[in-house]
């Protein structure tokens, strides 16, 4: 799964959590993640295959949502 995939997922909770009236903190996470994700230089999933959800999370702008939610991507897409 490529970054911008991931980025777009990512782009796309945030609209979604706006729209309910979710916390604006949340929604700030998930935009801080797609920006992450959009601009990160190597492959999230290559990170993920090498050191888990642990590797992902020392990623600024990456949190464990965000990472279990990028597993969740890579393992069931």
């Amino acid at each position: 799964m490529q970054n911008s995939e991931i980025a777009k997922v990512f782009h796309e909770i945030a609209e979604l959590l706006e729209v309910s009236g979710e916390n604006i903190f949340k929604i700030r996470a998930f935009e801080k993640a797609t920006q992450t994700a959009e601009s990160y230089s190597e492959n999230l999933e290559d990170i993920y295959k090498k050191g888990g959800i642990k590797a992902l999370e020392e990623i600024e702008g990456i949190g464990l949502s965000t990472a279990e939610i990028i597993e969740d991507l890579i393992k069931h897409g």
